[in-house]
């Protein structure tokens, strides 16, 4: 088996991993019986989507018709840094993994603030507030590097990075207004999408 081959073996893992892992949870928040008020915007969509669209494009090409868009592979990345992005991939969907796990019922994919909302502080919520940010922004740049795809690499990662700069300072305001103090307080003890340095 030639290393290419283990390489998109191992990106159509990562793929399943993440799809089952974000299903799973969505499935178990679908049909809740609280009242929820969506305060999201148009360009986090916006820039959401375009992240998630250049993934799926991209990765089936890697996949199943790889070369097909020649440009994307115009730098060859060496062995090593196609498995860092594997070791990264694989950290990556623990983190989302957990996060998902320990957010349990208060995940939700836009902004909302929900009835009978609890604040999260286990799991890797101690030390980062945004979890599944940081899970994703590893994921978009490791796949991109276990693919070798200059297009993987930088568009979804700089379209997920507008998204969140639009969407986390709206987020924490729902959540202050919903936590107060308390919400206030997680703040000055973590940090938005590393551990704080104390």
């Amino acid at each position: 088996m030639t290393p290419e081959i283990v390489f998109r073996i191992l990106m159509i893992v990562a793929f399943i991993a993440m799809f089952v892992i974000r299903i799973y949870f969505q499935s178990k928040v679908l049909g809740e019986k609280r009242e929820v008020k969506i305060q999201e915007n148009k360009l986090s969509l916006a820039a959401g989507s375009i992240a998630a669209l250049t993934t799926l494009t991209f990765g089936a090409e890697y996949i199943f018709f790889p070369g097909t868009f020649k440009f994307t592979y115009l730098l060859a990345f060496p062995d090593w840094l196609r498995w860092l992005g594997v070791v990264c991939l694989a950290a990556g969907i623990i983190l989302l993994g957990l996060a998902h796990y320990h957010l349990g019922k208060s995940f939700s994919s836009l902004v909302v603030s929900k009835q009978n909302h609890k604040l999260v502080t286990s799991g890797p919520y101690r030390w980062i507030r945004h979890p599944i940010y940081t899970a994703y922004l590893i994921n978009y740049v490791a796949g991109g590097l276990l693919a070798s795809n200059l297009v993987l690499t930088i568009v979804p990662v700089v379209f997920f990075g507008l998204m969140i700069i639009n969407r986390i300072p709206r987020e924490e305001v729902v959540m202050r207004e919903q936590f107060g103090q308390e919400y206030v307080e997680l703040e000055r003890q973590t940090g938005r999408l590393l551990p704080k340095i104390k």
